[in-house]
């Protein structure tokens, strides 16, 4: 996954987080204590080793990547360089996580458990679980800058320096990895020391491999895997049976938004499948145990120190009391299908802002009959109450859509219910505020209801780093790409549609048609993950050229942010200048065009 400081950023989430797998029930120990040389003497000794690693290398959540696409906004500098991506900026004064600490904490495993008194199997599966991590270290590295060396071995410091591997050939090396840990990891762990739920599994590694083969362009690969682990993995896509009360509180507004009626809508499947979407994230079903994780990065309830300040604090607009970090943007927002699964009729920039400046003017002017709620909240309840929403021409691109779009943003005068914030929320943008979104939305999907047990502005529920449906889209893709859009591809994407109450894709398309298809439902259904991101490594200039050259990140009254810009060298990053000063043998093996 690209993020603002890919490897970098792990190795401060381990540093930060501690342990990433049952973080409620695994003992802590610092990491300086376990790197001391005197520290691997008994199979605990392994253990507390492994979760280190685990703290060390497998991802959160990473909205930041997003800020490298045409779907987000990142405002802050110092959090991601987003922005200057976006705008073709980036220079080799820029360290875009070109670093192996990561990597050499994994060799120090691999190093030292064979010295270790312990069950022989026990400590194969041990290996096979910091191998498959290390592979996808790799991944993010690769798909970052190309070329990379591959490092295997711990080297002394002074270390005489190496050359970057071909890229061929550290594919090879991450597709071999997971091809031999997948044979030596257990299909799921029944729970207990040892056995911990949410350690990597065979189908993690498979999992990583099919996402690695798709980046590669190796499509039958790709295909052949996640129809491995859809056929065998035993894991579903989650949803949920009947609302809360916050939830039936928003599902009476949603004929505001959505013209069930008229349009031949089953409301019911629709808001069910809406709060499907949105509950995955949410703390009461995230754990291992959700039949759509495939792999998570766990936290934990009790110990601040392993706990995520990201969805809390980073995600959640300044009325919740949060830091509007990263935005969706305009961009994104169009690309949301109808309710009917068509593509949707935009209005232009000036259209737009033009409209925004009408429901803007009737907020400005409004007289609220009483104190009882600020200014805001009385107009948007007002609204709402008297169904006149929908009255305003601003608000008509919001309706009829689908119903992951109301799961994931957050757009002016919505409400939202289910968080901490009150039974009387509604979204406001504040243009210029303080920690207001630049853009005019933030994130509702993944954002947290509530902050940990401890009141510290962070989120305690397990993040599902992988998941089923990426899974799906994956076959549907490569399964388009190797043979044809067919019913196997229709019955894949489907299952994404059914669980989200959107209408079944189209029974006849061409292979072109149905591949931009899938490539818009993978931007809906995966955006702010951390996913997306990956793919300006592989797809064509042509594609990224029609999506970001030239293109504008807008706020909604028309105001421009930036306008994007597209070049080739933008498929990968520098190698940091930093870097070639400490290696001569990079002077000369700079990424093109920087």
């Amino acid at each position: 996954m690209i993020t603002l400081n890919k490897i970098t950023r792990y190795t401060l989430l381990g540093m930060a987080f501690g342990v990433a797998v049952s973080g409620c029930s695994l003992d802590v120990t610092p990491t300086s204590n376990i790197a001391s040389e005197t520290f691997w003497q008994n199979e605990k000794d392994a253990w507390y080793n492994l979760n280190a690693i685990y703290s060390a290398s497998i991802p959160g959540a990473s909205p930041h990547s997003d800020a490298y696409t045409p779907d987000a906004y990142c405002q802050y500098m110092h959090e991601s360089k987003g922005s200057l991506f976006q705008q073709n900026g980036l220079h080799s004064g820029i360290d875009e996580g070109y670093n192996f600490e990561t990597v050499r904490k994994q060799n120090i495993f691999l190093q030292n458990i064979d010295n270790v008194p312990m069950d022989a199997e026990l400590k194969e599966r041990y290996k096979a679980e910091v191998r498959a991590m290390r592979a996808w270290t790799y991944l993010g590295l690769t798909v970052t800058f190309g070329k990379v060396p591959i490092i295997t071995e711990v080297f002394p410091y002074n270390n005489p320096n190496i050359p970057r591997d071909e890229v061929s050939k550290v594919r090879e090396f991450i597709l071999t990895e997971l091809t031999e840990a997948a044979k030596v990891l257990p299909a799921k762990y029944e729970g207990g020391y040892t056995k911990e739920k949410g350690r990597i599994t065979k189908y993690a590694a498979l999992a990583i491999k099919a996402r690695a083969a798709l980046n590669f362009g190796d499509y039958e690969l790709a295909e052949k895997t996640a129809k491995d682990i859809m056929d065998n993995g035993g894991f579903d896509l989650f949803k949920i049976t009947e609302l809360t009360e916050t939830q039936q509180k928003e599902a009476e507004e949603m004929d505001l938004f959505v013209d069930f009626a008229e349009l031949g809508i089953d409301k019911d499947k629709f808001i069910k499948g809406m709060f499907s979407y949105e509950s995955i994230w949410h703390d009461k079903y995230a754990n291992p145990d959700n039949p759509e994780y495939i792999m998570t990065r766990q936290y934990s309830p009790t110990v601040s120190e392993h706990q995520d300040g990201l969805r809390y604090t980073q995600l959640r607009p300044s009325q919740l009391g949060g830091w509007s970090s990263v935005t969706p943007t305009q961009n994104m927002v169009d690309m949301y299908w109808t309710a009917d699964g068509k593509e949707p009729d935009v209005p232009s920039k000036d259209k737009r802002a033009e409209d925004y400046k009408v429901i803007k003017k009737a907020l400005d002017d409004y007289k609220p009959e009483s104190d009882k709620f600020p200014k805001f909240i009385a107009f948007a309840k007002d609204l709402h109450d008297n169904k006149n929403l929908k009255d305003y021409k601003y608000m008509n691109e919001f309706r009829n859509r689908d119903p992951r779009m109301y799961a994931s943003i957050l757009f002016p005068f919505k409400g939202w219910y289910e968080t901490d914030g009150g039974k009387d929320f509604y979204y406001e943008w504040i243009k210029n505020g303080k920690n207001e979104s630049k853009t005019g939305f933030n994130f509702r999907k993944m954002v947290a209801l509530q902050k940990s047990p401890q009141g510290n502005d962070k989120a305690v529920g397990d993040f599902p780093c992988i998941r089923y449906a990426e899974i799906l889209l994956i076959y549907a893709e490569t399964h388009t790409r190797n043979k044809d859009y067919d019913k196997e591809v229709r019955a894949a994407l489907n299952k994404l549609r059914d669980r989200c109450g959107m209408p079944d894709v189209p029974t006849s398309m061409s292979k072109d048609e149905a591949l931009k298809m899938i490539s818009i439902e993978r931007r809906i259904e995966l955006v702010g993950e951390g996913i997306l991101g990956d793919d300006l490594y592989r797809y064509s200039d042509d594609y990224w050229n029609k999506q970001m050259n030239g293109v504008l990140i807008n706020m909604p009254d028309g105001e421009k942010i930036i306008e994007m810009k597209w070049d080739n060298r933008m498929h990968l990053r520098p190698i940091p200048q930093q870097a070639i000063d400490l290696n001569p043998l990079l002077k000369d093996d700079q990424n093109p065009g920087y």
